[in-house]
């Protein structure tokens, strides 16, 4: 089968549509056959193995599992034993590991039905941005009528924030840079902030959660807008190939305790029911996927370019069966 490969760690260079052994499930697992993928901030710094600390579980001098990629949506193509909820032909969403091939061993419980009405590659971008920004929000506890800044909205995980906050009844401020204003209102933010010109971090607090996506500021500045008893969730790349990324989460943990804000460093984690969650609001097109465009698998790496330079405005799209 065809799937995306990296023989050793480097920029979008390295990758490679290669031949790959094909997968067999074993009990309690599927394969599905890819219709689409996407590309996530996780696949780019698993392909250049950063932070550094990543290559101890990945392979210190090249990766020791070479297909990259994450989110999943196809078809149920084959079923190990002991699975009774799937059957070969149905449609799924959702993400697991090597996803970026024709077909894709994954656990029967990390995917849900994909909804009738969704779109097979528009699927294929909700895996991990709509769980992280999910569980960023349950996280914080976001709950209608409460006030939310989503600082970095137009990304992949950004425009699922702001569409989930105002499905849970929050009121949702987001921030992002001039030419994605009109996107992030159109999606439904209450109010957009242009950073270029605004600082979010002025004024009184005024928010009682702060879903931080980009990582460029500190904990003490995004506190300074936050109600007394608010929570700030981290899931923003802070940069650095060493320290910085673990300096950033344990700065987030040892604040937390002392503290009266809520401190959460978040990564997103596999979970049916936050899947089916996500997979009943596409169902209905009260949620959607924001799309910045759809390219063939074969050229992957400059859609991993794109991403990669952090301009993608919604998810980047892999038609894998095209």
């Amino acid at each position: 089968m065809r799937a995306i490969t990296v023989r050793e760690y480097g920029g979008p260079e390295v990758l490679r549509v290669d031949d790959a052994p094909d997968v067999v499930p074993r009990a309690g697992e599927i394969v599905v056959r890819q219709q689409a993928s996407s590309v996530n901030p996780l696949d780019w710094h698993t392909m250049r193995g950063t932070p550094f600390l990543v290559r101890v579980g990945r392979g210190l001098r090249r990766p020791t599992r070479p297909v990259l990629g994450s989110d999943i949506s196809g078809v149920v193509d084959a079923v190990g034993p002991g699975v009774e909820r799937w059957r070969v032909g149905d449609p799924v969403l959702g993400f697991g590991i090597a996803a970026w091939a024709e077909r894709v061993v994954v656990k029967a419980d990390g995917v849900v039905s994909r909804p009738a009405g969704l779109d097979p590659v528009d699927a294929g971008g909700v895996g991990i941005a709509g769980i992280t920004a999910l569980q960023a929000l349950t996280r914080a506890g976001a709950e209608r009528g409460q006030r939310i800044l989503v600082n970095g909205a137009s990304g992949g995980v950004g425009t699922f924030a702001v569409q989930i906050g105002k499905l849970l009844g929050a009121h949702v401020t987001a921030t992002t840079s001039a030419r994605n204003l009109a996107l992030v209102a159109r999606i439904g933010a209450d109010d957009v902030i242009d950073y270029t010109v605004d600082d979010v971090v002025s004024g009184l607090p005024r928010f009682d959660a702060v879903i931080d996506l980009v990582g460029d500021r500190r904990i003490g500045e995004l506190r300074r807008v936050l109600r007394p008893e608010g929570a700030l969730v981290r899931c923003g790349d802070p940069g650095g190939l060493w320290i910085r990324p673990v300096a950033a989460v344990a700065g987030a943990v040892i604040t937390d305790r002392l503290v009266t804000h809520r401190i959460i460093p978040l990564l997103a984690t596999r979970d049916q029911a936050d899947l089916q969650r996500l997979a009943d609001w596409l169902g209905t097109t009260a949620l959607r996927v924001v799309v910045d465009r759809v390219v063939p698998l074969s050229e992957v790496a400059e859609a991993v370019a794109h991403v990669e330079s952090r301009r993608a405005r919604g998810k980047v799209l892999l038609a894998v069966d095209r």
